[in-house]
Formats: structure tokens, C-alpha cells, sequence
């Protein structure tokens, strides 16, 4: 579950981010996406270049959006350190839990990327090296979190590496389903609570035998 609600000035600057991306967004849907400039973006939000800079380092990632990423700090220490359950699936679920909560959840503007995506082949691309950028960030912190645990520490690097990496493609897979869940979805549920939910069946999935 999300931690306490955000403040009035990081309420502000979410909503700011987000109406950039919904202003980049929907100029591409009207004119396409080479059309997309900074300037008609900044005329849009109402706000100056400047500030859009402030927020995004290009007409690009304002059409991308966030690029996924690990959080810093406590969270992914924990994890590599072998917590906060000692489970491996339960303990990415709440790392991967507290990525997704910097995401924007707003179905509208998901939908809207999903078609400029699809109509925009070089930004697709950048779409799938960032998730192959994350895949690998997860991979590292599950090699880091076996190393410093003890439990593999007579298996070869390989085997680790193998185990790092099968991990780290099944904890995209649950998000990716997630996220179709939530997408698909007309309820008010929020994607950190269905990405929770595909982990518990998840679990529940590989704890006993499919019949």
C-alpha cells in the first residue's frame, strides 16, 4: 500500500508532471509526434519552457513518461540484505510495489501513450530499452540479495547469474500482468494494489502443485 499521502507542494508537482505529459500526448494524437514541441507543450500547461525542463529533459520522455526504475534507499537495501520477509517473490513484490508508486496510474494518459506508441515506432524502441534497463536493475538486486544472503554461496557465478535473471523475468511478468488487470479494469483499484494482488497469485500459483 502507498505511504502517507504526499504534501500540498509534491500534490502540485505530480499534477504538473501530469498535465505535461497529457499536453505532449495529445498533441501527438492530433498532429503526430514529430509535431510535438516543447513550446506548444509549455503553451498548453500554461507554463514557460523552462519549467518544462524542470520536469522533463525532452519532448521525448514527456511522451514516454517515467522510465521505470528501483527505489533508492531503505527499501532496496532491505532487500538486498534478504528482507523484509526472507521470501524472494513477497520481498520483490514490495520493492516492485514501492517502484510502481511513482508511476502515474491515470488510465486516460496510459491509453493515449499506448496509441502514440504503437504509431511511433522510435519511441517504442525507447519504451522497450528502458524496461530492458529495469529488468536488469531488478536482475542486479537479486544477484546482490543471493550473494549477501549465504544461500547460494557454493553455486558458481553462472548458476547464480541464471537464477538472478529467471527472477527478475517473472517479476516483470506479474507487473506486465498487473498492469493488464489494471488497465482493463473499471474500478477504482489502484495499480500498486493489483500489482500486490498478481504476486499473491503468483505465489499461490508456485507454493502447490497445478492440477
Amino acid at each position: 500500500m502507498p505511504d502517507a499521502a504526499p504534501g500540498l507542494r509534491e500534490r502540485k508537482r505530480r499534477a504538473t508532471r501530469l498535465a505535461i505529459q497529457q499536453a505532449a500526448l495529445r498533441i501527438a494524437i492530433e498532429s503526430g509526434w514529430p509535431a510535438v514541441t516543447v513550446d506548444e507543450i509549455a503553451r498548453r500547461v500554461d507554463v514557460s519552457p523552462r519549467t518544462f525542463f524542470n520536469y522533463f529533459p525532452s519532448k521525448e520522455q514527456a511522451l514516454l513518461g517515467d522510465d521505470p526504475t528501483l527505489p533508492a534507499g531503505p527499501a532496496l537495501d532491505a532487500f538486498r540484505a534478504g528482507g523484509p520477509t526472507g521470501e524472494l517473490l513477497s520481498d520483490l513484490a514490495v520493492l516492485l510495489v514501492h517502484a510502481a508508486e511513482e508511476l502515474v496510474d491515470d488510465r486516460e494518459l496510459l491509453a493515449e501513450r499506448q496509441q502514440v506508441l504503437r504509431a511511433a515506432p522510435e519511441l517504442f524502441s525507447r519504451r522497450m530499452a528502458s524496461m530492458k534497463e529495469f529488468q536488469a536493475q531488478v536482475e542486479d538486486a537479486v544477484t546482490e540479495r543471493l550473494t549477501a544472503t549465504g544461500a547460494d554461496v557454493d553455486e558458481a557465478s553462472e548458476v547464480l547469474r541464471r537464477r538472478a535473471r529467471l527472477a527478475s523475468l517473472v517479476a516483470l511478468a506479474a507487473l506486465r500482468h498487473a498492469w493488464w488487470e489494471w488497465s482493463d479494469g473499471g474500478s477504482a483499484t489502484l495499480l500498486v494494489d493489483e500489482l500486490q494482488r498478481s504476486f499473491d497469485e503468483l505465489g499461490a500459483l508456485v507454493s502447490r502443485s497445478l492440477v
